[in-house]
């Protein structure tokens, strides 16, 4: 990180300074503690491309434990984010939709799961879902929601942008037909072994009743 900061050209170091100051003197000079300074730091490095939003990455960049990074990128979010309705909204349409484009889709029973690694993200998907009292559940893992399918979809309806409903809902379709092709390979292994254990059964029993005949 440090050497990615003596990098830069002078004109991108000053307006990184400049953002930086313009909110420290704003608040008043001291008045920002040690997490607050960290944070607007954070802010001012993931604006300029130096920060990615990304905890593993930017753990590693900073050198601080993964549970730090995702304080910052959360805390940073939501004190410095776009916090006008529309542009809200917008902004999280768009995660969502990035987010199951490219995520890894679960189906368990009546459930789908999916990973948002983005607190931020996460939270306001789950507030969205329920003005429109549907629920997300989090429980099995803080990183993965798990949505009923009726749910989902209807999750899909109000914040996936139009151009990416489609490719999640093939997705979704894709997963579906791969668990019926599995439960239809699983049905003709078990069908296969149950006549192979019949004959060996009918054999053995033939066996039987001619060794009783010859005795």
């Amino acid at each position: 990180m440090k050497e990615s900061i003596q990098q830069l050209p002078d004109q991108k170091a000053k307006e990184i300074l400049m953002d930086f100051m313009n909110v420290y003197f704003d608040k008043g000079f001291g008045v920002m503690n040690k997490t607050e300074i960290e944070t607007l730091f954070y802010q001012v490095f993931r604006k300029h491309g130096l920060l990615e939003g990304k905890c593993f990455n930017d753990s590693l960049k900073l050198q601080i434990s993964e549970t730090k990074a995702r304080k910052l990128i959360y805390e940073s979010q939501v004190k410095y984010g776009n916090h006008d309705k529309n542009e809200l909204d917008s902004y999280i349409r768009k995660s969502v939709g990035e987010c199951l484009t490219h995520a890894f889709l679960m189906k368990n029973n009546k459930e789908v799961r999916f990973a948002i690694e983005d607190k931020y993200i996460r939270v306001a998907l789950k507030a969205k879902l329920r003005e429109n009292n549907y629920f997300a559940d989090t429980s099995f893992n803080k990183d993965i929601i798990s949505l009923d399918e009726e749910s989902f979809i209807k999750m899909v309806t109000l914040l996936v942008p139009n151009f990416q409903k489609g490719q999640v809902l093939e997705k979704l379709t894709a997963i579906e037909l791969k668990d019926e092709i599995k439960v239809k390979e699983v049905k003709e292994i078990v069908v296969s072994f149950i006549k192979e254990m019949m004959i060996k059964g009918s054999l053995e029993a033939l066996k039987q009743i001619g060794n009783l005949m010859v005795s």
